[in-house]
């Protein structure tokens, strides 16, 4: 019986040797990037985005998911230099700071994921006039700690794609929504004004 328990318990170190080994030489980067066409220009998609008060009404990050979240927010109210941070069971804890932003380009942030002092991710929605919409794409990429961090890349990938696209379709609908209301108020005002002699 001993033998066998010896056995067992060499096999089991062997395999978590192994799985150290392999881990680290996996990569452990992760990118993604999703799209979405809306159907307004960048100057009525901008002001939802450069403002990270705005974000939960349309970024699958809300109190939807995670209803004890605590969010707190600093720096000016919206552009560079605006910060957004938050701590909860299922959003995990977190800050992202917005490094650029540009009203016919789009809005760069950088991360601190799971940590208060390094930013270890770097995103960016930017967008694209196509047609008579503008293209807007998401993108993120960051680095995961050593040797457990690449057998999470899929993970990471599969999860943030999945967020980013319920969240440009969010976005597209709220930037739709009011920039249809913002024309049926002008149209409203134009017939209600009076007739020109």
């Amino acid at each position: 019986m001993k033998r066998v328990l010896k056995v067992v318990g060499l096999g089991l170190v062997g395999l978590v040797a192994v799985l150290v080994v392999v881990g680290l030489f996996l990569p452990r980067t992760w990118h993604v990037e999703t799209s979405v066409v809306i159907n307004a220009a960048p100057e009525h998609i901008h002001p939802l985005v450069d403002d990270l008060k705005a974000w939960p009404t349309w970024a699958a990050w809300n109190k939807e998911m995670d209803p004890v979240v605590k969010w707190e927010y600093g720096g000016p109210a919206t552009g560079v230099g605006a910060w957004w941070s938050w701590d909860g069971p299922q959003m995990g804890h977190g800050k992202m700071t917005i490094t650029k932003s540009d009203v016919a380009s789009g809005v760069w942030i950088d991360e601190m994921i799971e940590t208060d002092d390094k930013v270890n991710a770097h995103g960016s929605i930017t967008w694209t006039q196509e047609g008579g919409g503008t293209k807007v794409t998401w993108t993120d990429e960051g680095e995961l700690p050593p040797v457990l961090g690449g057998y999470g890349v899929g993970f990471i990938e599969k999860m943030l794609t999945d967020h980013f696209q319920k969240g440009l379709v969010k976005l597209k609908g709220e930037v739709e929504k009011r920039r249809a209301a913002e024309l049926e108020a002008a149209k409203a005002a134009q017939q209600a004004a009076p007739a020109t002699p």
